[in-house]
């Protein structure tokens, strides 16, 4: 039966992954009743240290295993990102940097070499909220809408309802 799992793996990625990313057989692990995890390799160019990872389930023996899941996973000695780290903190820690280096001795001064330093693709200014204005449509300074009165006739209190 495992030998089929491991074809049918590979028939999922031959279908679903890039066409040379994956190679070999890892390991097959059944982490719950009814569910197969297979790794393989990743052959990828700069995913050293990932791995396929294909989940089928076979909740009946009797019945052939399904195709549930197919992700690309992190191996323990994977290449990862590093970190994120918010930009108030990375701003803090260069307007540190710039003192230390005694290019500022304020944070003003480590502002305004910051935003010299700041590439933008606005040709024209760097202050895009001056210039947010031109070029552009304004809408009209007084808009007039219009209100349609509709008359409501009284209902005749002799008459009976239907």
């Amino acid at each position: 039966m495992k030998a089929n799992h491991a074809e049918l793996g590979l028939a999922v990625l031959d279908s679903d992954a890039p066409k040379g990313s994956f190679g070999a057989l890892i390991s097959e692990t059944a982490p719950t009743k009814g569910v197969i995890e297979l790794r393989f390799e990743s052959l990828m160019r700069g995913y050293a240290g990932w791995q396929w990872l294909v989940t089928l389930t076979q909740p009946d023996k009797r019945k052939p295993a399904t195709v549930s899941e197919l992700h690309l996973v992190a191996g323990e000695n994977a290449l990862l990102a590093p970190q994120w780290v918010p930009w108030s903190e990375r701003l803090a820690e260069f307007r540190r940097q710039l003192k230390a280096e005694g290019k500022a001795k304020t944070d003003a001064e480590a502002d305004e070499l910051i935003k010299a330093l700041v590439v933008t693709d606005d040709i024209e200014s760097n202050n895009s909220e001056s210039d947010s204005n031109q070029g552009s449509v304004q809408p009209p300074l007084k808009t007039r809408v219009r209100q349609r009165r509709v008359k409501h006739s009284e209902p005749d209190e002799d008459q009976e309802p239907n």
